[in-house]
């Protein structure tokens, strides 16, 4: 939890409040992903997302208002490296929940995860080029460009960094 925010199993959201989130193109065109067309591809992606977590493959939670308990966005730990010190960061949030601050503190709390409790070494972030926003906020944090492809920037933040 942090101050404003309750990270929970995703499964403890209701579909039809993810499906919202990834229903939507403007959020599926800033993380490069397809817009589930229908509630049915929004629940497979959540029995996917379980499975992984339950193979140890990835950490996925759903973001939660804490004082409305309102669905705000998701925010996950995946593509674990083989030594298990990297992991990659993926975040997604409503249109309406976004611009307000939720993802700068739910960032900072989850690098802190990262580093204190999972003992990662380096968490790394992928964005598309044209996503100033999730730049401006990774900058902020901390990360630093570490390198770019056609369309697609990598950011990395060392714990030792921080």
């Amino acid at each position: 939890m942090t101050k404003h925010y309750e990270l929970d199993w995703l499964t403890t959201f209701k579909v039809k409040e993810v499906f919202a989130l990834r229903h939507d193109a403007s959020v599926a065109k800033l993380t490069n992903r397809d817009v589930d067309a229908t509630i049915m591809d929004t629940a497979a992606h959540v029995n996917r997302v379980m499975s992984k977590i339950m193979h140890n493959d990835a950490l996925i939670w759903g973001i939660g208002d804490k004082r409305t308990g309102e669905f705000l966005g998701t925010f996950g730990f995946d593509s674990f490296v083989a030594d298990r010190a990297t992991a990659a960061i993926t975040f997604e949030l409503l249109p309406s929940a976004q611009r307000q601050g939720v993802m700068s503190e739910v960032l900072s709390h989850m690098l802190s995860f990262a580093f204190d409790e999972l003992g990662l070494i380096q968490v790394i972030a992928n964005v598309q080029s044209d996503n100033t926003q999730t730049v401006a906020l990774l900058k902020g944090q901390g990360f630093t460009l570490d390198r770019e492809t056609a369309g697609e920037l990598q950011f990395k933040l060392r714990q030792d960094e921080r």
